[in-house]
């Protein structure tokens, strides 16, 4: 009996509980897909994005627990797994003291009110399903509970972009910051529970602006734990 099946220039169709051979190359070795292309791949990566094309979003005013620029709130019975939170700066003024930081909440659903309701995208583009999360939102004026006490809120990344005010930009403070699971261990949001990704500065909120992006995983919790 074989222990693996070549396919290389036809891929075989199985039904769901079908009992087959992992598939191989012709090379004997066998091919295995990444974890999280294979969410894609199954309808189960759902993505927000924080602007879009030339209209960036400001930062809100420093990082609070109440002050957030995304937010997913989970539900019981799925779990969430983040992938990725990335911020992009587009404007800076006189800005002090920008942050970015990615937050999940183990405990409590935050969202509160404000921001505007962002229907998550599935990443496989015919959206075999749609996201279960309960709130869903992006903007500078999202308004969150106040978070549980450490360890209940985990700080998953936390990155300063600067400290001090730069009238004129010079391009060399003008970067990214990505947080992603592919390179390092991320929380993951059993049931009920929060996924918040802030970009703040000290100063007036249109002092600095970006694009950004926070992606994560659903899955029903059965198949989890």
């Amino acid at each position: 009996m074989s222990t693996a099946n070549v396919r290389q220039n036809k891929y075989d169709r199985w039904l769901d509980g079908q009992d087959r051979a992992p598939r191989s190359n012709r090379r004997g070795e066998a091919v295995i897909c990444d974890f999280w292309q294979q969410l894609v791949l199954d309808g189960r990566m759902f993505h927000m994005q924080i602007g879009t094309e030339s209209a960036p979003v400001n930062a809100t005013i420093d990082i609070t627990d109440t002050l957030v620029w995304a937010l997913v709130d989970g539900v019981a019975g799925t779990t969430i797994i983040p992938s990725l939170y990335e911020v992009s700066f587009d404007l800076l003024t006189d800005a002090t003291d920008i942050d970015v930081m990615l937050e999940i909440d183990r405990s409590k659903a935050r969202y509160n009110t404000g921001g505007t309701a962002f229907v998550p995208a599935n990443l496989r583009t015919d959206s075999p399903r749609v996201s279960v999360a309960a709130k869903a939102y992006v903007g500078t004026d999202i308004t969150a509970l106040e978070k549980t006490a450490v360890p209940g809120s985990i700080e998953m990344g936390h990155h300063k972009f600067m400290e001090d005010a730069i009238a004129t930009g010079s391009g060399s403070e003008f970067h990214q910051y990505s947080l992603r699971a592919q390179e390092r261990p991320m929380g993951v949001i059993v049931g009920v529970g929060s996924l918040l990704g802030h970009f703040g500065c000290a100063t007036a909120t249109n002092d600095t602006t970006g694009f950004g992006a926070l992606q994560w995983a659903e899955l029903d919790t059965e198949d989890v734990i």
